[in-house]
C-alpha cells in the first residue's frame, strides 16, 4: 500500500540540531518514514533493503542522529560517547560517504573520517571523530586487536552498506565482521 503524502515524516518534527543534518530536505520518503520509528528512536538492529535510490543512506543517518540523542544530557554532547563505524564496500565509495557524512553533519561540529587501508590514522584521530569510514577488510584488520580501551569496545553503532555483497569474493571478510 501507497503512504499518503501527509503520513510522510516531516523533518521540522526532528529536533532541532537534527534537521541540520536532512538541510534542503522537508520530509522523508515512504521506506525512510516507514522505518523512522525504530531507526531514530530505537537501538535494535535493521536490515533495509531497498534499491539505489531509494535512499538509505537518510536511513543510516536517521540511525547515526539515535546515537547522538542516546548522548545528549543537559544539552550537551558527550562527542567521547559516539563512536559510529560505516563499512562502505570500498574505498571510492568510503570517500564519497565522507564527503557527504560530513557536510551534513558540518552544521553539528561532528567529526567524520576515512579509515581504509592508504588512510592510517592516529589513535587521537581515531578518538577525536565520531564517524568512521571503513571498508570491510579495513575493519577486520583493526578490530582483531580487541581487549580494553580498543576500537570495538568503543563502537555503539555499525553500519554496513552493501551487504549482499555478501555473495561476491569479498564476501568472507562481510561475514566475519557481521558475526
Amino acid at each position: 500500500a501507497q503512504m499518503k503524502d501527509e503520513d510522510h515524516i516531516k523533518i521540522s518534527s526532528l529536533e532541532t540540531w537534527a534537521q541540520k543534518a536532512f538541510e534542503g530536505t522537508k520530509q522523508l520518503n515512504t521506506i525512510q518514514s516507514t522505518v523512522y520509528d525504530t531507526a531514530y528512536n530505537t537501538s535494535e538492529n535493521l536490515l533495509i533493503c531497498a534499491p539505489t535510490g531509494a535512499g538509505k543512506t537518510n536511513i543510516a543517518m536517521l540511525t547515526f542522529l539515535q546515537i547522538i540523542k542516546t548522548n545528549i544530557e543537559n544539552g550537551e554532547l558527550n562527542k567521547e560517547n559516539v563512536k559510529v563505524i560505516y563499512v562502505a564496500p570500498m574505498k571510492a565509495l568510503a570517500q564519497e560517504v565522507v564527503a557527504k557524512f560530513g557536510e551534513r553533519l558540518k552544521g553539528l561540529g561532528l567529526v567524520v573520517k576515512e579509515y581504509t587501508g592508504e588512510m592510517q590514522l592516529t589513535k587521537s584521530e581515531v578518538m577525536e571523530s565520531q564517524l568512521l569510514v571503513t571498508t570491510p577488510e579495513k575493519y577486520d584488520v583493526i578490530t582483531r586487536k580487541g581487549g580494553d580501551g580498543s576500537l570495538i569496545t568503543l563502537v555503539s553503532l555499525i553500519i554496513i552498506d552493501e551487504v549482499h555483497l555478501l555473495a561476491d569474493e569479498r564476501g568472507a571478510v562481510i561475514e566475519t565482521i557481521v558475526a
